[in-house]
């Protein structure tokens, strides 16, 4: 394992996540450190949290290069959840609101989220998730949740970057792009971040919110009623029309020949004629 920068304390109030957070310089990504303490199944590595102030290989959905240089929020964090096996994509919905929801509070701006994790701004990319898993119902069950967040980077830059990167890049921003002059705490972020993935994978466990955080996640969704194209591996699919979210955070999608499709994952893009 590399070198610990330093190992931090942020006053979380949670039971679980965050409990240990280690803080590194640089890493190649904190997905894939997160991944191996998960899959050996180290001792107490629940809730452990992976955070580095630049990442040499940060990844995005699709294997595709997401850019971490200083200046932005780059963590990792592991969870076990205790819950029924068709709720596992909601991991993906609650990470998403999280993230979207502590943006809005500590910057003030008013983010959306793009199905199915992508947080935005005036339609240019603020932030990313990304999940791994490994489920089979055993004791070595894990979820890796990736966040990364643009807070002070260089916008030029990761723009370049991502203009080569895949058919489907689009304009990104920073929290600091968007308010000018005004300071953002990472850790205070941070915190904000992890106390909202603990409250609400609680209320996963049990089936009488699962509706409540579906409402919440439709209140911060882009694309309701929106017309889009669909791709897998990068190629595009089919056009279709967004016409709901179902109760685990599925796209209903309405194709132009008036067929209904439901899509758990995959890659969306926003036609030209909305």
């Amino acid at each position: 394992m590399e070198e610990i920068y330093k190992r931090i304390e942020l006053g979380l109030r949670n039971h679980v996540i965050g409990k240990q957070i280690y803080h590194y310089k640089k890493l190649k990504s904190t997905q894939l450190l997160a991944i191996s303490l998960a899959e050996n199944n180290i001792k107490n590595e629940e809730g452990t949290v992976i955070l580095a102030d630049q990442q040499d290989e940060g990844r995005g959905r699709g294997k595709k290069k997401w850019s971490s240089p200083i200046g932005g929020l780059w963590m990792s964090l592991i969870i076990k959840p205790r819950i029924e096996f068709t709720k596992f994509n909601m991991i993906s919905v609650i990470s998403a609101i999280s993230v979207c929801e502590s943006i809005n509070r500590i910057s003030k701006l008013k983010t959306s989220i793009r199905w199915p994790n992508d947080v935005l701004f005036n339609n240019k990319k603020l932030a990313g998730i990304l999940i791994d898993s490994s489920i089979n119902n055993s004791n070595h069950d894990y979820v890796v949740i990736g966040i990364g967040i643009n807070i002070d980077t260089d916008i030029s830059k990761i723009n370049l970057s991502n203009a080569s990167n895949s058919i489907l890049s689009r304009k990104v921003t920073s929290i600091q792009n968007e308010i000018k002059g005004r300071a953002i705490d990472r850790f205070m972020l941070m915190k904000q971040i992890l106390e909202k993935i603990e409250f609400y994978l609680s209320l996963l466990e049990y089936d009488k919110y699962n509706s409540i955080i579906i409402g919440i996640y439709k209140q911060l969704f882009d694309t309701l009623g929106k017309k889009i194209i669909v791709y897998q591996d990068g190629l595009k699919k089919y056009n279709a029309t967004v016409k709901d979210i179902d109760t685990y955070g599925g796209l209903i999608l309405e194709r132009d020949d008036n067929s209904l499709e439901k899509i758990y994952s995959g890659q969306i893009s926003i036609r030209e004629n909305n």
